[in-house]
């Protein structure tokens, strides 16, 4: 006997659950679209976090920079 394979929801939009096989040819291209955007959403969501985190690092260098700079002139003023 074989087994009944169990459907897997494509999308899932107001706690409804949707199958591909229930869909029509429209809504099947604006499901991907929909999981497109959902991809690139995350996808740019981890960018932002490694540019934070870049950005975080830039700052941090321009202020031992900025460090730098005061040493430097007060030993010029003390020398």
């Amino acid at each position: 006997m074989a087994k009944k394979q169990k459907r897997e929801p494509v999308l899932t939009i107001d706690n409804k659950e949707y199958y591909q096989e229930d869909l029509s040819q429209e809504q099947i291209r604006i499901k991907d679209h929909l999981l497109d955007l959902s991809r690139q959403l995350e996808r740019n969501i981890f960018v932002q976090e490694s540019l934070q985190v870049s950005r975080d690092s830039f700052v941090g260098l321009f202020r031992a920079s900025l460090e730098n700079n005061e040493k430097e002139k007060a030993e010029v003023v003390d020398a």
